[in-house]
């Protein structure tokens, strides 16, 4: 199993995939910053245990200010799943992507165009680790708050503006 510093340590645009494809599947552009994330390693996805603290997590609140400063009580670790294509076989990712912008996830609401790419596990529950392919920045959200339909209502805000940004938020 890929490791995070396995992620981090590795180059963008190591993989070769055929992003026209995925993008034709999608009927839209990919930003660089998603390409850059995922152009680096394949796995069944990575996880683990890292060290959380909400002022080096979170970059930016977009909605409500401070909404992950106690939210993992005194514990100063967290577990956390990102997902990763396992190939880079042209269908398989097509699939993957579809997924990611479009899955179950989404409740079968439009949530724009973002996709999930991983989870984060806090004492308060489930935050959604997600990409917005329009502004290119790494988000977290508390769908679990309760508003599938219209994601700005739910608390959410910004990890960081690129995925060597991202990458780097996960320290043990």
């Amino acid at each position: 199993m890929a490791k995070i510093d396995d992620w981090k340590k590795t180059a963008p645009h190591t993989l070769k995939i055929d992003w026209a494809a995925v993008e034709k599947n999608l009927s839209f552009a990919l930003h660089d910053n998603l390409k850059d994330f995922y152009s680096r390693i394949t796995a069944k996805k990575v996880e683990g245990t890292m060290r959380y603290d909400p002022h080096e997590f979170v970059k930016e609140y977009v909605n409500k200010e401070d909404w992950l400063e106690d939210s993992n009580g005194k514990f100063p670790n967290c577990q956390f799943e990102l997902w990763v294509p396992e190939n880079t076989e042209t269908d398989y990712v097509c699939r993957f992507f579809q997924d990611a912008f479009f899955g179950d996830w989404t409740g079968g609401n439009d949530l724009g165009r973002r996709a999930l790419i991983g989870q984060l596990f806090i004492n308060i529950g489930q935050l959604y680790m997600i990409f917005n392919n329009d502004t290119g920045r790494f988000e977290w959200c508390d769908i679990e708050y309760g508003y599938y339909d219209v994601y700005e209502e739910n608390p959410y805000g910004i990890i960081a503006d690129n995925a060597q940004e991202f990458l780097d938020k996960f320290k043990n």
